[in-house]
């Protein structure tokens, strides 16, 4: 039998690429929950067995370990909301302090000049209206099917996850007759075992860097005197696992808050200089140490990645992004004829 050119290879590969991009984008809200389940079930593994050792159920385990980590994530998100409130609520005695801010007596607002003004502007300020109102009409659409598709995350993710972690085996011993047709049979489940490994040591190395992140954007804001520092902090831990876009998401509000709340514009300057400071530190530093080779993936790749997913299934498929590349260089270093996938996703090295 006559091996396949690189030329068809590489042609089979862009297909079977182009069959999963078109998936994701017509059926992504109903994959991306599926795929993201499967990999936090592979991250939580380890604890479920942890119950299963004490003498418990696979299906109990499955269970306890669900409840945890959904317990955890609901403490988490009510803690931010209740936050928020907070913060909303004292936002407008905050202006009030800084009398700088905007001096609206200096605007001369009379009768006389209000009229004059519709007067000129009649026509631009009835087109303006049609705007807003087209505008706010898709916003409330838009919001109302952001809110079905969070709930459906929700409540579907916490499912799969227990049912993966339950018949985890059928799922193994599918890759392992599935792999066994042209290749070694226990080589399935050494593939299995390295996405397992490569996963556990991303979320363990995330989670030191997330701490990392969470301290030193508290301590940078409250030396600086931003108030609510440690809630920023925690907003600036969450949204590090998003490559690039969470720095400048996380990095907006405290800004915006020193802008309307101090009375000079050094402070925005000082939080657009902390978070960057940070990022600096995070990526050339901290990052590397921490996580190793586990992430090793060009950074263009990854950028490219992210607006690819992010604009086919949003929020969700950036912040998977980075552990998906991850396994995926797992996979390919099983296969020798995807090899050259490999230099594209790895960082150069020189010598």
């Amino acid at each position: 039998m006559n091996k396949s050119s690189p030329l068809d290879q590489s042609a089979k590969s862009i297909f079977i690429i182009s069959i999963v991009i078109v998936a994701l984008y017509f059926f992504g809200n109903v994959l991306m929950p599926i795929l993201f389940a499967g990999m936090v079930s592979i991250i939580l593994l380890p604890f479920t067995r942890i119950w299963e050792k004490m003498g418990l159920s696979r299906g109990l385990s499955a269970l306890i370990t669900v409840l945890i980590v959904s317990i955890f994530i609901a403490g988490v998100l009510i803690i931010i909301v209740v936050q928020s409130q907070e913060i909303v609520e004292e936002l407008p005695s905050l202006m009030k302090n800084n009398q700088a801010f905007l001096n609206i007596k200096e605007i001369p607002f009379t009768s006389e000049s209000i009229q004059s003004y519709i007067d000129n502007h009649t026509e631009a300020l009835t087109n303006n209206l049609e705007e807003l109102k087209g505008a706010v009409i898709s916003l409330i659409e838009g919001s109302f099917v952001g809110l079905k598709n969070t709930l459906f995350f929700l409540i579907s993710c916490p499912i799969y996850i227990f049912f993966m972690l339950l018949y985890r085996d059928n799922v193994f011993r599918f890759v392992e007759a599935y792999h066994k047709k042209e290749h070694d049979a226990g080589e399935g489940r050494e593939i299995i075992e390295e996405v397992k490994g490569s996963l556990f040591q991303y979320l363990k190395g995330l989670i030191l860097v997330i701490l990392i992140i969470g301290v030193l954007t508290t301590v940078g804001l409250y030396v600086l005197g931003i108030k609510n520092a440690l809630f920023f902090g925690i907003v600036a831990a969450i949204l590090a696992p998003i490559p690039y876009i969470g720095v400048i998401v996380s990095a907006l509000i405290p800004t915006i808050l020193a802008l309307l709340t101090k009375d000079s514009g050094w402070y925005a300057f000082g939080v657009i200089a902390i978070f960057g400071f940070i990022q600096f530190i995070e990526g050339n530093f901290i990052t590397p140490k921490i996580m190793g080779n586990n992430t090793n993936v060009n950074p263009l790749i990854i950028l490219l990645s992210i607006v690819i997913f992010g604009s086919i299934t949003g929020i969700l498929g950036i912040i998977l992004t980075v552990p998906l590349l991850a396994v995926i260089k797992v996979i390919i270093d099983y296969y020798p004829h995807l090899k050259p996938w490999t230099y594209l996703l790895e960082e150069e090295k020189s010598d």
